[in-house]
This record gives C-alpha cells, sequence and structure tokens, in this order.
C-alpha cells in the first residue's frame, strides 16, 4: 500500500507482554519492540501550527503500550492489527497507520537478530 504526506512516527517502544502460539509465551513475559506510523488526514494542523487538531504523540505511545500489554494474542500479525484497529478509533484525525511488531527474542531454533510483521491499514478499508 502506498501511502503519502505526512506521516508522524513512534519507533523502538520496548514493552514486555505474554504473546505467542507456544505454552509459555502466555506465562513468560517476553521483549516486544513496537514500531508506529500514523498519516494524518490532513496538513492543517501543521500550516496552522496548531496542537489541537494534531495527533499527540504521547497519546500514540500511550495506546500502544496500553494495547500490547493487554490480553494474550497467539499470532503477533493479531496483535498489530488490535493495534491498528485502536489507533484509529480513538484517534479521528489519522487517516492510514503501519505498526511493526518485532519480536526480538522468539522462541526459534538458529541464529536471528529480530523478527516481526508490518501491517499497513488505512481508515474504512481492510
Amino acid at each position: 500500500m502506498s501511502l503519502s504526506g505526512d506521516c508522524i512516527f513512534l519507533r523502538g517502544v520496548e514493552l514486555t507482554a505474554c504473546h505467542g502460539v507456544l505454552p509459555e509465551e502466555r506465562t513468560r513475559p517476553q521483549r516486544f519492540v513496537i514500531d508506529a506510523e500514523v498519516w494524518p488526514e490532513t496538513d492543517d494542523y501543521a500550516r496552522g501550527d496548531d496542537y489541537r487538531r494534531a495527533v499527540c504523540y504521547g497519546a500514540i505511545l500511550d495506546t500502544i503500550v496500553e494495547v500490547a500489554g493487554g490480553p494474550h494474542k497467539s499470532l503477533i500479525e493479531a496483535l498489530a492489527l488490535v493495534l491498528i484497529d485502536e489507533l484509529l478509533l480513538r484517534f479521528r484525525p489519522i487517516d492510514a497507520v503501519r505498526i511493526t511488531v518485532h519480536k526480538p527474542e522468539a522462541p526459534l531454533q538458529g541464529k536471528f537478530t529480530d523478527v516481526g510483521v508490518i501491517l499497513t491499514r488505512r481508515r474504512g478499508r481492510a
């Protein structure tokens, strides 16, 4: 999906939570790192230097931490989608969201530096 225009981002939001398919992942917290990119519907807030019409970075961060720290999800894809849905619900000025969920300590055989998913959705479209 191609997106253009103003983009607000938060990178490297770290938290521990219990998400994953394996039984131990339901009870033993793991480290997750989440990146969020949001595209506002308009650039009017920037043109007018109007904080009241902007999307608050702190509120986006709080939403990510709250939702990702919430109920267990077996798939990190499902976690990313819940994050997208919640950001679109809470922040009306957002037109599109891209969420990356990194699971750098996933219980996999072999050597790797990171594993994760990237989901992108626009308001009103699946």
